[in-house]
């Protein structure tokens, strides 16, 4: 099958076209995008975009509100193909999953773990450095004294010895600004969470 969206608006990819189980998206010349190359599928054109064969597909995502479907593919590559006409979005989404009869259909809203699981993993190391530091700090401003013991890169616990050395009252300051900043991410994080169409390998 073969089909081309030319999206002259776009910054990202003024054209995406799917021919031969391959997805190409690029932004061509002006005057190649206006003639009828496109349609002609000339090879030399072709080589110009960039190209992701089925073949390589993962996983393809196309989130309700977001602008752009997203492709997984290879061992850990990503890209996304930008369209900001909601319904031209979903068109070319129809058109992979009826022309991909390899990857399995599913719908869904992530759940809140892995949705947001960089600043819930980063809200959590912040409260357990914070709580080590504190811990530290108070015990050093009670006339316990540390040293770090052995050679070369001190690691996590220098980091936290050098943090306990700045003294409570600065950690405490710093662990409520670290935290607001965090947790106003993830707040902003959880509002995108929405509906979420699957192509899956």
């Amino acid at each position: 099958m073969h089909k081309i969206w030319k999206l002259k608006e776009s910054k990202s990819n003024k054209v995406i076209l799917i021919q031969d189980k391959i997805i190409y998206k690029g932004n061509p010349r002006e005057n190649d995008l206006n003639s009828s190359r496109l349609e002609t599928r000339e090879n030399a054109f072709l080589k110009d975009l960039f190209s992701i064969p089925y073949s390589y597909i993962r996983r393809i995502e196309n989130q309700k509100g977001k602008n752009y479907i997203k492709i997984f593919f290879g061992n850990d590559s990503e890209e996304e193909l930008y369209i900001d006409n909601e319904i031209i979005k979903q068109e070319v989404f129809e058109f992979l999953k009826s022309d991909n009869q390899n990857l399995k259909y599913s719908i869904e809203t992530p759940n809140i773990l892995n949705y947001a699981k960089a600043q819930i993993f980063a809200l959590l190391s912040i409260l357990a450095i914070f709580i080590w530091s504190l811990y530290l700090a108070i015990q050093i401003e009670s006339g316990v004294e540390y040293e770090l013991v052995g050679g070369g890169n001190p690691g996590i616990t220098g980091i936290v010895l050098a943090i306990a050395n700045l003294g409570s009252f600065k950690i405490i300051i710093g662990y409520i600004i670290l935290s607001v900043i965090i947790i106003f991410a993830l707040a902003k994080r959880l509002k995108s969470r929405s509906e979420t169409e699957f192509l899956k390998r």
